[in-house]
Parts: C-alpha cells; structure tokens; sequence
C-alpha cells in the first residue's frame, strides 16, 4: 500500500507544476508532453476508479463465497504444510536425517502452526468487517485494493515468515561455521582487519576441538538444510504472489491509455 501511495504521489496529477504549465496559453513540445501525460494519467485514474468500483461490488455481492473460500483456503494451506513437515520427520527422499533434532524442528514447527490456527480461531469474526473493508478500499481504484489484498497476504502467511526467517538466519550461521572451520583444517584464519585469509598455526588443542565441531555440524547440515529448503520455497511462493500483484498495479499505473487513443484517432 506505500508503494501505491508513493506512485499516486509522483503522478502528475498530483503536481503543481503540472498544473501551472498546462494554464498557459502557450503551445510548444514540452506543454504538448506534459499535456500527453496529464491526460494519460487521468485515463489511468479513472480506469483504476470503474476497476475499483466493479471488484468492489462484486466483493460485496458474494461476500459470503468469498468468507467460505478463505476458511476452505485457510485450512487446506494449514494441512498441507503439517504434511509436509510430517513428511520431512520421516526419512523425506530417501535422506537420513538427525532423529532428534527432526524431532525438536518438526514438532516447533507443528506448534506454531498450531497457535497459528488458534489465532485464526479467534481473529475469524473479524473476517467479515476486514472483507467490507478490502472491499470498500475498491473505492479509491483496483490498484489500492490490490496493495490491500498483498498486505494481507503477508499478514496472512506470518508464521510461514517468521519460519523462514528463523531456518535463514541458522542456515546461514550454520554456513559461516562450517567455512570457518574447513579454513581450520587447511591451516587457515580470515583476517578481519584486512580483508584476506592469511595462514595460522593452530594448536592440537584446537585442531581436535575444531574436528568436533566440524563433525557434528556436518551431520546436522542436512537436517537444518532440508527445514530451511522447505521455508524457502513456500516464501518464494507468497513472494511470486504479491510480486504478480505489484506487476498488475505497475500495469495499470504505466499503461499509456490517453497516448494509444490519440494515436488511434490520428
């Protein structure tokens, strides 16, 4: 919805300049592209407004197929993500994960779908006025009511959000150790201050401290690798969603509807 904002905020009709060039009488190329835009724009606005105003009414007609088909949509996303993580507790592809932590992931993540759910339970009244007034946000054009439905979305897919976030930032921790302690092996360090890996001689000590660790993470990269994988893909999958629908108001804010016409009348 910012987005949007921020590009009716850009748009000429919202320009002063704009509006003190076109109030003079004089007729040169800058005045006739100016003018090309002004008009454009005010097409775009007013075909953002009939779009608007039709999904509106439609919304508001069928207001309660589209209740049901959220709660249907809802539950079906919620089992089949409890399927898929139960999938992974098992042996997922043939892989032999770590039985313990498949355990400890699968059931935090089966838990918080869980209070996810409840929280539904308990925000579900509430669903009706949120649906009137997405659909009233119709008013202002289709582009606003577009920007609503993916902020929504995000607020909607939460805890698919917070558990990618969370596999991210242990993949990528995981990642950095792993690197660090391969440099151990070969002798290695990483020197911060300037910039480059420089050669160290390391201890027994710390040679079969390192081993250790390096051992254990290497036997629990798979487990954290396959929780990270699964988080990533239903992320990407939410994220090709609101991109479809960022795509849609940037074709409607940029299509050069008062140009094509004129071209077509000329």
């Amino acid at each position: 919805l910012h987005w949007r904002l921020v590009l009716l905020a850009e748009s000429p009709v919202m320009s002063p300049a704009a509006w003190a060039l076109l109030q003079r009488k004089t007729s040169n190329a800058r005045t006739r592209a100016v003018a090309v835009h002004f008009n454009t724009t005010v097409c775009v606005v007013g075909m953002d407004l009939m779009l608007g105003l039709a999904c509106c009414s439609y919304a508001l007609t069928h207001a309660r197929a589209l209740l049901l088909f959220t709660d249907l949509l809802s539950e079906r996303v919620n089992f089949l993500l409890l399927i898929a993580i139960r999938w992974i507790m098992g042996v997922p592809a043939g892989l032999k994960l770590n039985d313990h932590l498949d355990f400890c992931l699968g059931n935090l993540c089966i838990l918080g779908i869980q209070c996810y759910q409840v929280i539904y339970r308990w925000a579900q009244p509430l669903l009706p006025l949120v649906l009137v007034c997405t659909a009233m946000s119709g008013a202002f054009g289709v582009t606003v009511m577009l920007s609503v439905l993916s902020d929504l979305l995000s607020i909607a897919t939460l805890h698919i959000y917070i558990f990618y976030s969370l596999a991210a930032r242990w993949h990528g921790v995981q990642t950095k150790a792993l690197t660090s302690l391969w440099r151990l092996f070969r002798g290695k360090k990483r020197n911060v201050l300037r910039g480059r890996i420089d050669s160290c001689d390391y201890s027994i000590d710390q040679l079969l401290l390192g081993t250790l660790l390096f051992t254990l993470l290497v036997f629990l990269f798979p487990t954290t690798f396959v929780y990270y994988l699964l988080f990533f893909v239903l992320r990407s999958a939410v994220g090709m969603i609101q991109g479809a629908a960022r795509l849609m108001v940037a074709a409607v804010n940029y299509l050069p509807i008062f140009a094509v016409l004129l071209r077509l009348v000329d």
